[in-house]
């Protein structure tokens, strides 16, 4: 959690469940400021602290399979790879594709 005094960042998260009938929305989450952390590193902390039913995609976390692929501020970036160093808005990579919130349908 963050610490009185602690630096923090604004993280912007484009919300969506189709499944639940839930229309988009940007949802903002204050995270401690953590430098060398990727985007994958944020979302697994917003997971785990602030709100678990927040979808995101992880897996090789070395930047090999693509699968973690979400748009950072409006370009298309590997989450497991995209060092943060401020305030993120954090969409899917294809908004007519969303699964759930992150995560998208990557083949058919």
């Amino acid at each position: 959690m963050v610490t009185k005094g602690q630096q923090t960042i604004n993280v912007t998260v484009l919300r969506f469940s189709p499944v639940e009938g839930k229309g988009e929305r940007y949802v903002t989450y204050e995270v401690p400021f953590v430098p060398g952390w990727s985007v994958t590193n944020v979302l697994n902390y917003i997971n785990e602290n602030l709100d678990g039913g927040l979808s995101h995609y992880v897996s090789c976390r070395r930047g090999i399979c693509g699968d973690c692929s979400v748009r950072v501020n409006g370009i298309p970036k590997l989450a497991c790879m995209e060092i943060v160093t401020g305030d993120i808005t954090l969409e899917p990579l294809s908004k007519e594709r969303v699964i759930k919130d992150l995560v998208c349908l990557h083949k058919e």
